[in-house]
This record gives structure tokens, C-alpha cells and sequence, in this order.
């Protein structure tokens, strides 16, 4: 069997995962990205086992104006999904759906779909009609799907009266990584807690609330890593200080390699926009397996399994005051760190484990060709 992934970005970890784990259950596996910074081969083979090919269309990140480069990326996405041969067509998320209906329809294929985030809830000065137009066109478009995959069951909420033949919540949870016994145990002995963030730099995440929360405490260092447009609207003066420290982008084995040296992860995500409000972060689960506690905004879906499995501390999203206090509460107790990193681990390997997810995935998969 043969599948193609299609995601308008490249090099997507979630994405490159299911690939992954689909070669090595048997399944021819191809994916079509869009390399918006023209980063990455146009043709590549990943590890041996599936292979990549990159539409190299320069586009803004994160940005109103990527609207106008959509049409080119369909059309190109339309003539990929023809001219090649394929049983299986997954598709992640509405910039790539419409395309693939289509080809779906001419050549009477299966299509699988993964939604990520709802295209019309993204941030941003979005007119209200054109927000609905989105919307109902994506839940309309969902009843030529085969499978859809959701990243959780809170999302669902929001199809609720909609037609869908066969629903697979997979949530973005890491393989598990070797670690040795002594990344387990807290630095009591450190001079300083470190703090560490990889992923998106806009300001829905919430990353100035930690910067502004890191001013005026003691022995903490916060290292960040990834890209955005608020990159450069990080504290000078903290890097100067030795407060902050900007590692720009890193691959992901290195976030991992990060995650696992730091002693708190955190993820502060705005609850009144529904792509906060349902999101599934992957920190949540690296955090998990790293054996780490984490700092997290609530109101949130995720909240809840962080209470739950007892596994960090929840603040109120905005709020400067409530997230001081949890760095402060971390910092002085070593054990704690301990207990809620091992509450964490306990929930990943019992409940959040990517073999779990894993099997989700391949049983969705044959339940196509049965």
C-alpha cells in the first residue's frame, strides 16, 4: 500500500513521525511539503525508509499575506496527487484538504486527514465572514473523508452535527528517547533553574510572560529556541545579563537533547482562541517523558490532564505574579521537581506513549484496505 502525506510546511516532526512509523509497519510512504524557506532538498530520502519531495515556494510564516500564495501551492499540490500513484492520501490540516478531495473524486482513492489546528480559529485580523466561510467549508469538506485524525477529543466538539465516517484521536506525543538515570534526578546543587521553551515565537504562545517574569528573580536562566515574528522582540538586556539565551532554530533531537538537560519546560497558550483553547502541545508530552514538570496557562484542554496526572503547575494565562511564584516554588524545591517529573513519566508510559499511539494510527490505516 501506498500512501502520500501532504503538509504545507516542512520537515513537520508530527508528520514525519507517522511516516515513519507507517514504513516501518509496511507502507510505501511519500511526502509532499512545502519548503516556504527553501531550507531542505527539493528530493530526499529520510533514513533509509520514506522519501520527501519539497515545492520550494518562498512564503511568510505566520502572516495575513499567505493567502495569496495558497492558489499556487493547491495547484501544485493538485498536479503532485494526479500524476502520482497512491492508495492512501492523508492530508494534514485545511491549506492542503481541497486538492486532495478532488483527486480523491477522479481517481476514487481513500483520504485520511489530520487536523491539527481549525484553520479558522488562527490569531489574527481575520474578518468574521471570511472565518465562517472557512469554517463551514472545512466541516462540509469533512464528508469525503475516510479517517480523520484529531489531536484530542476536546476538538471535536467543534463538529459536532457533522458527518464523519471514522474518528482516530492521536495525541502529538514524542517516541521515547533513552535516557540515563541521572537526567531523573533535579540539580539541587545547581546555581541556577533553567528554564527551557522550543517551538513558535508569536505572542498568542505567551512567551513574554515568562521573559517578563524572569527580571527580577534570582538564579534562573531562560533558553529559547525556534522561529517566528517576535524573535527579535526578545530582552537584549537579559542576553546581556546571562538571563536569556536565544538559540534560534535547532532540529528536534537537539529540543529533546535541550528538554532533558533543563529542569522546568512550560507552554502558555491564549484560552480565549479556540486554537489555544484545543491545542495539544507536543511540550506537554516531552515534558512527560523527559520526566520534567512543566509550567502551563490554564484554561486549556491540556490543563486538565496536568492536573490529572499531577505533573506541573497551572497559572493564569497573562498573569506576570502567578507565574514568579511557580519559578520561585520550583527553584527551591528540588523534590518537588522530582515528584512531578515522575508523575509525568508515570502518565506518558501508562496513557501518552507514542506505541499507543502508534497502533491508533495502524489500525486506522488497515481498517482502509480491510
Amino acid at each position: 500500500m501506498r500512501a502520500i502525506l501532504v503538509r504545507s510546511s516542512a520537515m513537520d516532526t508530527p508528520v514525519h513521525k507517522m511516516a515513519k512509523s507507517l514504513s516501518q509497519n509496511g507502507y510505501n510512504i511519500h511526502i509532499l511539503e512545502w519548503d516556504r524557506l527553501k531550507k531542505y532538498k527539493k528530493d530526499e530520502v529520510i533514513n533509509g525508509l520514506y522519501s520527501s519531495h519539497r515545492f520550494q515556494l518562498s512564503a511568510p510564516q505566520g502572516k495575513m499575506e499567505l493567502a495569496f500564495y495558497l492558489p499556487l501551492w493547491w495547484l501544485y499540490e493538485f498536479y503532485f496527487l494526479l500524476k502520482e500513484d497512491a492508495d492512501i492520501i492523508h492530508t494534514c490540516d485545511f491549506d492542503t484538504l481541497i486538492p486532495a478531495i478532488l483527486v480523491k473524486l477522479i481517481k476514487r482513492i481513500r483520504l485520511c486527514y489530520t487536523i491539527y489546528d481549525f484553520y479558522s480559529d488562527f490569531p489574527g485580523r481575520i474578518p468574521p465572514l471570511i472565518r465562517k466561510m472557512i469554517s463551514f467549508t472545512e466541516k462540509q469538506a469533512l464528508e469525503f473523508v475516510d479517517v480523520l485524525f484529531m489531536v484530542n477529543e476536546a476538538m471535536y466538539e467543534e463538529l459536532k452535527g457533522i458527518n464523519v465516517k471514522q474518528v482516530v484521536f492521536i495525541y502529538n506525543t514524542p517516541n521515547d528517547y533513552p535516557i540515563e538515570k541521572k537526567q531523573f534526578i533535579p540539580k539541587s546543587t545547581s546555581s541556577y533553574l533553567k528554564l527551557f521553551y522550543a517551538g513558535w515565537l508569536t505572542k498568542p504562545r505567551g512567551l513574554k510572560y515568562m521573559v517578563e517574569s524572569i527580571r527580577d528573580i534570582d538564579d534562573v536562566r531562560l533558553i529559547v529556541a525556534g522561529d517566528g515574528p517576535d524573535k527579535d522582540t526578545l530582552d537584549k538586556d537579559l542576553m546581556k545579563q546571562g538571563k536569556l539565551e536565544y538559540l534560534g532554530w535547532i532540529p528536534y533531537d537537539e529540543v529533546i537533547k535541550r528538554e532533558l538537560e533543563a529542569d522546568v519546560l512550560f507552554f502558555f497558550y491564549d484560552p480565549s482562541l479556540l486554537n489555544g483553547k484545543y491545542s495539544s502541545p507536543n511540550k506537554l508530552f516531552e515534558a512527560m517523558m523527559c520526566r520534567k514538570p512543566i509550567i502551563a496557562s490554564d484554561g486549556l484542554f491540556m490543563t486538565k490532564i496536568i492536573e490529572k496526572e499531577n505533573c506541573g503547575i497551572i497559572v493564569p494565562y497573562g498573569e506576570i505574579e502567578p507565574i514568579k511564584e511557580a519559578i520561585r516554588v520550583l527553584r527551591d524545591n528540588p523534590e518537588l521537581r522530582l515528584t512531578l517529573g515522575r508523575n509525568g513519566r508515570n502518565a506518558y508510559d501508562e496513557h501518552y506513549n507514542w506505541t499507543l499511539m502508534e497502533r491508533r494510527l495502524i489500525n486506522a490505516y488497515e481498517s482502509l484496505h480491510r
